[in-house]
């Protein structure tokens, strides 16, 4: 059945005596016990943390750097050494001779620092971990959900202990793969062949919402939030990247995230993660059968990893994003392990398209039924405060002939009257049209494209989210849009940018917004032309 909120099952995971080799010295660990059995180990080499090594001869062939948290003092990065097979290194003397490399983000140099390392060690009294994982089943996930789901399937068999997952899949709608269930009983649950067909919009946000509402229950426990996705978010009305990282930091809550292919925007996740103490993970479409073993180096890292722990380092105060390289020298030294990460070091509200209400195969309002709990919970929401305002914009493909203005206020129309009828007032919505001017995809080379082209969107007008915005920037590419953003922001303004289409060629434009009124916005504008040479265009 389909929930905004769902229960979890169990995943529980134990860890079995090695003995393994450090820099040439061999190490022995005693007393590495948790739960009713040994930690399992699958057949066969893993890239991904898979259990502990036996092999006294064994030498490492990977870190992992995990996540990183700020404090007062400094940094702590989390990170796992692997030999070929997957299986973790422990050092029961001498500990790995990490060197670590900080600096902002596009320095010339790094600078150096020395860390404290530590080890964390896998016992039967280590604090359980709970974990929820979203899996993207929209229009647009590349039907990842059956790998995903069958590679889980065939991997929670082999976990044993204490520890707890839930499984869900999301459009705009959120399925409940599994309850709460020990992990044989899950896996019996996680059947490919009954999952409905991949459809609807990804309500990314809305989704990792509902799985850190669930998080927020379980006192006591470690909690992780995995995201598996190859879509970006186009139908979360009510969150934005920033609730997402604010909830779960909130609750202490780290955030991972498996990128599948390369069509979304990865600086969001990157973010997101990140900026949770968590990483994001990226897997190309082929390789999707890999999530089940990233959730299991997620979990298994949560009780057995190094802590690297870095002072306050004067390279990277003031940085609004960090880069943290990290080193392992191995053998004789001639070769070095590396692996980093970016930190951002201050919220960021990324935003990169309204949120998507409802999508149209032609120019009727056939199917507005599909977006029911969109819009639904848009007006539920607008009902609950009369003084919020909507505003509903229209789209229509560029391959849509006559007048494309006329056709995406008659879309925008047909959701102000789904809205009225439900019981939102008329003088809280506001509609207009954007006409074919500002398509998703302006190639549209399937029926996915050209839905999400002819589209309804919505954004709230209010002290939050005000209705003007100012054309400043136009640039020919996304990563000189970001560049932009970070610009303006960095002079005081509150910015973002959009994609649009000038005679058949992308284009992004960086805007600048919270205006409630155009005198306000003109007023800007007339002052960002004068101080910027901007383009200073009132929205």
């Amino acid at each position: 059945m389909k929930n905004s909120l769902l229960p979890y099952l169990w995943l529980s995971v134990s860890i079995l005596f090695l003995t393994l080799t450090f820099n040439g010295q061999i190490c022995a660990q005693e007393d590495v016990t948790t739960g009713p059995a040994p930690l399992g180990r699958t057949e066969g080499g893993s890239k991904y943390f898979r259990g502990l090594t036996q092999d006294s001869l064994a030498t490492a062939s990977s870190i992992h750097v995990l996540g990183a948290r700020g404090s007062a003092d400094g940094l702590t990065l989390r990170v796992v050494v692997l030999e070929k097979s997957g299986n973790f290194m422990h050092s029961d003397k001498d500990k790995p001779a990490f060197r670590v490399e900080v600096g902002c983000k596009g320095a010339l140099e790094l600078s150096q620092t020395t860390p404290i390392v530590d080890e964390v060690v896998w016992r039967s009294s280590s604090i359980p971990t709970v974990g929820v994982i979203c899996i993207d089943n929209s229009m647009t996930s590349e039907n990842i959900a059956p790998g995903v789901i069958r590679s889980l399937r065939n991997s929670l068999p082999e976990y044993s202990g204490h520890d707890s997952l839930g499984v869900l899949l999301f459009s705009h709608e959120l399925f409940e793969v599994s309850p709460v269930a020990p992990t044989v009983k899950v896996a019996d649950r996680c059947n490919p062949d009954s999952l409905e067909a991949a459809d609807g919009l990804a309500a990314v946000y809305s989704s990792m919402m509902s799985g850190l509402a669930v998080l927020s229950e379980h006192v006591g426990s470690s909690k992780v939030l995995i995201l598996v996705t190859a879509s970006d978010d186009v139908a979360s009305v009510m969150y934005s990247s920033a609730d997402v990282v604010r909830k779960a930091n909130e609750i202490e809550a780290q955030i991972y995230v498996v990128r599948v292919g390369n069509s979304t925007h990865s600086f969001v996740y990157k973010y997101i993660s990140t900026a949770t103490g968590g990483k994001m993970f990226s897997l190309d479409i082929p390789e999707v059968s890999e999530a089940a073993f990233i959730v299991r180096e997620i979990f298994y890292s949560a009780k057995q990893h190094y802590t690297v722990r870095l002072p306050l380092v004067a390279g990277i105060q003031g940085c609004d994003e960090a880069l943290i390289q990290v080193t392992l020298p191995i053998g004789d030294g001639t070769r070095v392990l590396s692996d980093s990460l970016i930190l951002w070091q201050k919220p960021k509200a990324y935003r990169t398209t309204r949120a998507i209400v409802a999508t149209f195969a032609d120019t009727t309002d056939v199917g507005l039924q599909n977006f029911y709990p969109i819009l639904a919970t848009l007006a539920e929401d607008l009902m609950s405060d009369s003084t919020r305002k909507v505003q509903l914009i229209g789209h229509v493909s560029p391959d849509i002939k006559g007048d494309g203005d006329t056709r995406g206020l008659e879309r925008a129309g047909y959701i102000s009257d789904f809205l009225h009828a439900y019981g939102v007032k008329r003088k809280q919505i506001v509609v207009r049209s954007d006409g074919s001017r500002k398509p998703l995809y302006y190639l549209q080379l399937d029926g996915t494209q050209r839905l999400l082209n002819n589209r309804v969107e919505a954004r709230y007008l209010d002290e939050i989210d005000e209705p003007y915005t100012i054309v400043v920037e136009q640039v020919a590419s996304e990563e000189l849009a970001i560049r932009a953003v970070d610009t303006w922001e960095q002079r005081g303004y509150k910015s973002y940018f959009e994609p649009i289409v000038i005679k058949l060629t992308p284009a992004y434009r960086v805007k600048i917004w919270g205006y409630s009124s155009s005198v306000e916005a003109e007023k800007v504008s007339k002052d960002v032309k004068k101080r910027y040479s901007a383009a200073g265009i009132v929205e």
